[in-house]
This record gives C-alpha cells, sequence and structure tokens, in this order.
C-alpha cells in the first residue's frame, strides 16, 4: 500500500538569515511577511487513489464471489440428488472462503484509509499574496521559528540568525554579539595535610609541684646579668 508522508507539503529546511528568510527554493525578506499562522489539521497517510482503488476491487470481488458462492450452494440445496450437485457445492465453498478472504482484506484497507494523524501547519503570507507552508507534527519546533521571525519583525535585529531542520525537529539559533561560555578549568589541587595529631596526654600535678616552680624562678632571676 502507499502511504503518504508529510513531507510532500512545503519545504523541510530552511535558513535564518539577517534580513530574509530561506524556505527551500523560496527566499522571503523579513520586512515583507505580512501573516504568519500555525494551523492543526488531520491528516490521512493511507488515503490515496491508488489504496481507494485497490480497496474498491477487493470490495466488488468480494460481492462477486459471495453472489456465486450463495448460487453454487442453493443450486445444491435444491437439486442434491443431481450428480453435477456436488461439483457445484465443491466451487460454491472455494468461492466463499475466497469471498471471507476478500472482504477481510478490503476492511483492513478501508480501516487505514479513515486512519489520521495530526499535524501543524506554519503557513507564512508575505505582502505580494504569497502563502508558504512549513509542515511538521511538532508544533513546538514551528513556534520557534514563528517567534524567531517575529522578533526579527518587531526589532529589526539582525544579529540574530539560524537554521532549522523539520525532519530532524532542530531549530538552532546563534546570536553573534552573545559571549561564549568559558571553559571549565581544572580544580586546583588541594595540598596534602597531616592529620591531627591527637593531643599530649596532661600529667598530673603534684602538691609539691608548685614549690619546685617557685624554686626554678628564683634560680633563673639569679643567673639573669646585672645590668
Amino acid at each position: 500500500m502507499d502511504r503518504q508522508t508529510l513531507d510532500m507539503e512545503g519545504a523541510r529546511q530552511g535558513e535564518i538569515s539577517a534580513a530574509s528568510l530561506q524556505m527551500g527554493d523560496d527566499t522571503i525578506a523579513i520586512q515583507r511577511i505580512a501573516t504568519m499562522t500555525v494551523e492543526a489539521n488531520d491528516f490521512f497517510p493511507w488515503d490515496t487513489p491508488k489504496n481507494r482503488l485497490t480497496q474498491r476491487g477487493y470490495a466488488t470481488a468480494f460481492v462477486s464471489l459471495m453472489f456465486f458462492a450463495l448460487l453454487g450452494i442453493g443450486w445444491w440445496a435444491v437439486l442434491p440428488n443431481r450428480p453435477s450437485s456436488v461439483t457445484v457445492l465443491f466451487v460454491g465453498g472455494l468461492m466463499l472462503l475466497g469471498a471471507m478472504a476478500c472482504g477481510l482484506r478490503a476492511g483492513m484497507i478501508a480501516a487505514k484509509l479513515r486512519k489520521r494523524q495530526k499535524y501543524f501547519r506554519l503557513v507564512i503570507g508575505t505582502s505580494d499574496a504569497r502563502q508558504i507552508p512549513l509542515v511538521d507534527d511538532n508544533r513546538e519546533v514551528l513556534c520557534k521559528i514563528r517567534d524567531a521571525v517575529r522578533h526579527k519583525m518587531d526589532t529589526d535585529d539582525r544579529t540574530i540568525t539560524g537554521n532549522f531542520d523539520l525532519n530532524l525537529d532542530i531549530v538552532n539559533l546563534k546570536t553573534p554579539g552573545q559571549p561564549e561560555p568559558a571553559p571549565a578549568r581544572a580544580a586546583a589541587p588541594e595540598p596534602d595535610v597531616a592529620p591531627d595529631e591527637p593531643p599530649m596526654p596532661k600529667l598530673a600535678r603534684r602538691r609539691d609541684d608548685d614549690h619546685q616552680d617557685a624554686l626554678f624562678d628564683k634560680v633563673a632571676e639569679a643567673m639573669k646579668p646585672v645590668s
């Protein structure tokens, strides 16, 4: 079965330059854009002329085979004693199986023809009455393109440029005056710090320690030179 895709309508890649919008083979000046509209629509990917013709063929075969199958079964039911009745019944049974297969196939194709998929279209209208669509199943990507173009229209900002690819759902916007992030510096190695040593234990003082300290102080004063 044939299947339609969204890339059959509108451009898939484009570029936003300083003062124009490039979409496929169309170049639009930003200042000549009059309208921008994001629309939601239903898309039937299997609804093609070839699939419709195939479905009608299976439906016609179903009706024809069912008619002859019922005719053969009715012949056998009315004239069961004739030798040809068994042959007619066998052929009618085969036609009945074929009719069931064709009917099942026709029903499957009819169900696929009714299967729909939501998609979005950004329609850009220009002052010379042209309408150029951008079609995608991701509304957020189309809104990013619309917002970037609208900003350039409102502010006459020529620094914002970029490109987009609807096949990959990517919108890249570039601002030349925007500073680039500084590269991350490697962290300086921390100096090796010796582990904290446990404090020295305090010695227990005895009663005669105060007396000995005073004695040492007197000896130290006696040893000072006389000025």
